[in-house]
């Protein structure tokens, strides 16, 4: 095994000599994930602040005067138009509203124009609380009281799992960002260890050594490894760090969303643990698969343009995450190669997973992950693909 050890060594030492993979794939995820994963809420949730204190103009046709009061009050500044939806098509106003036979309609550009959206919202509210006031004026009038349109209350209480409830609406982005930083953070490795040497002509002296192939394939994965599970270690601290940052410092411009932005972890110390393995056994998986791509590919430029489609085959099961609530779960779910481990991720952050998941989980990945392995041994023995530039 000493040879595996100076294979991963020397592949370790090329890596820090290259100080630019260092930074993209070490200090730029903690730098930019909290800019990434907050920046745009906090930018959003400011805007949605500015834009309910300011008062905006808005269009109006044939308003009753009850009405218009409403509006004012809501702070929006009726301007008389003739032709509100032609307005507000041509970003005249925000928004303008129209009343015709007993009917408010109010028009918005609501396809993609987010200021126009907050300030319909502005508009629907006012009007909701004007058809109230005339509601309660009839059964005023008719000797009721308002009150017998509510005989009940109803009140929403958050009933999630308390490590659900701290990742919030980053539940699904954690397990997300940590696929896509395994996948990236293996590949500047794994390129350069393959279709790499093969251009500086260093791989075939490396053949010839008197050091089994299996050793030497297995060095290279584990330096692979190392820098890939340090990559998605980095994006996660990233996004736990700026959880606790914007936590700490910048709630308040979100508050009235609707949403809990979370961003954290609160898991059993079991769960972490299985959290870090399941990381392992997936990049065990994709390092192995990344390297018989690369000893596969002439060169450095061909090898990368192999790998790029491997990250779009993991884009269609990671967005499926996002709708695994409606999944009713199946055990065969948990023995498709990588879409497993999207799985066990996504329940583990949340609180849900159980153990026979997590155990058909690991052996099938481990399964996949030797296979793989196997292959990239094959690969490196043929001399066909070896020498197939």
């Amino acid at each position: 095994m000493s040879a595996v050890v100076r294979i991963y060594l020397k592949e370790m030492l090329s890596v820090l000599r290259e100080r630019r993979v260092i930074f993209t794939t070490l200090v730029l995820p903690i730098l930019l994930m909290p800019i990434l994963m907050y920046g745009p809420l906090l930018f959003f949730g400011n805007a949605a602040r500015q834009t309910e204190a300011k008062v905006q103009k808005v269009g109006v046709q044939d308003m009753p005067e009850a009405a218009v009061l409403f509006l004012r009050q809501a702070k929006v500044e009726p301007v008389p138009t003739s032709s509100p939806e032609s307005d507000v098509r041509e970003q005249r106003y925000q928004a303008a509203v129209r009343f015709q036979d007993g009917i408010f309609t109010i028009y918005g550009r609501l396809s993609g124009a987010t200021q126009s959206s907050l300030v319909v919202s502005k508009l629907e509210t006012a009007l909701r609380g004007y058809k109230d006031s005339l509601v309660a004026q009839t059964l005023r009038a008719r000797g009721l009281s308002p009150q017998i349109l509510e005989p009940v209350g109803i009140r929403t209480q958050d009933a999630s799992r308390v490590q659900e409830r701290a990742a919030g609406i980053f539940a699904f982005l954690i397990p997300y960002f940590l696929v896509i930083f395994i996948l990236n953070g293996g590949q500047a490795v794994a390129i350069d260890s393959t279709a790499g040497e093969k251009e500086k002509g260093t791989l075939e002296a490396l053949l010839a050594a008197p050091v089994p192939l299996v050793q030497i394939v297995i060095g290279k994965a584990l330096a692979t490894l190392s820098v890939a599970l340090a990559a998605a270690l980095a994006g996660v601290v990233g996004i736990l760090l700026g959880g606790t940052v914007v936590r700490g410092s910048f709630a308040g411009l979100l508050q009235g969303q609707g949403a809990n932005i979370g961003g954290g972890l609160s898991l059993e110390p079991w769960a972490y643990g299985a959290l870090l393995l399941t990381s392992v056994l997936f990049a065990a998986l994709m390092v192995s698969i990344q390297l018989s791509l690369g000893v596969y590919a002439r060169s450095y430029k061909e090898a990368q343009s192999f790998m790029a489609p491997l990250l779009l085959v993991f884009i269609i099961p990671l967005l499926m995450l996002q709708f695994s609530d409606f999944l009713t779960q199946q055990a065969w779910f948990y023995l498709i190669p990588a879409f497993n481990v999207m799985l066990l991720l996504d329940g583990l952050v949340k609180g849900s997973a159980e153990g026979w998941q997590v155990t058909l989980t690991w052996i099938s990945t481990l399964v996949y992950a030797a296979l793989a392995l196997g292959l990239a041994v094959r690969s490196f023995r043929r001399e066909d693909v070896v020498f197939r530039n």
